[in-house]
């Protein structure tokens, strides 16, 4: 995106969200110390901000800071399977492909995860309020949680609170798959 290309987008990205929040160009300027004449000027794409004034608008209205530089959002997005990137564990056994990221829009991530036969895999604890979920779609896995221990077969589900560390464990002859979502409160 060229420099006047972005000026124009985050203007239009601060008319939309100052109008989300329902305020007029006065109210925003109390809000984030950032003069009315200067808000209209970015809105209308004549001025291209600092990085400190977008600080400040963020800031005061309370909204990410790149909330003014991400480009819209799709109504759709398809992904083909074949295109996705294979992440493998640290000492293999684990293969992980990104499907959809988390970004300001989405709460949350999805994968697809095969684990090899007789393979296990740790995950550290995730921050407090972090949530996966698990959806088998082959194979049988046991995930241990703390002093639990969950047996999963094809097409079981589960979720729990991810803040304590964990383990994948496949236990058969065979992979094992399924799609985790991890989700950010």
């Amino acid at each position: 995106m060229q420099k006047d290309q972005l000026s124009v987008h985050i203007g239009k990205k601060l008319r939309q969200i100052r109008t989300q929040k329902g305020l007029n160009l006065e109210e925003m300027a109390v809000r984030t110390g950032v003069s009315k004449p200067m808000l209209g000027q970015i809105e209308r794409g004549d001025s291209n901000p600092t990085v400190g004034t977008l600080w400040k608008i963020a800031n005061g209205v309370n909204v990410p800071f790149t909330s003014f530089v991400e480009l819209e959002r799709p109504y759709a997005t398809k992904i083909t399977y074949d295109e996705l990137k294979t992440l493998d564990g640290d000492h293999g056994g684990l293969h992980v492909k990104p499907v959809f990221q988390k970004d300001s829009h989405t709460p949350f991530e999805v994968f697809y995860v095969d684990i090899d036969a007789k393979q296990s895999y740790y995950s550290n604890a995730h921050p407090k309020g972090v949530e996966e979920y698990i959806f088998l779609q082959q194979g049988h896995i046991e995930i241990e949680i703390e002093d639990d221990c969950f047996e999963l077969q094809e097409g079981d589900a589960l979720r729990f609170e991810a803040s304590e560390d964990h383990v994948y464990t496949n236990k058969s002859d065979e992979k094992a798959s399924f799609t985790m979502i991890i989700y950010y409160s």
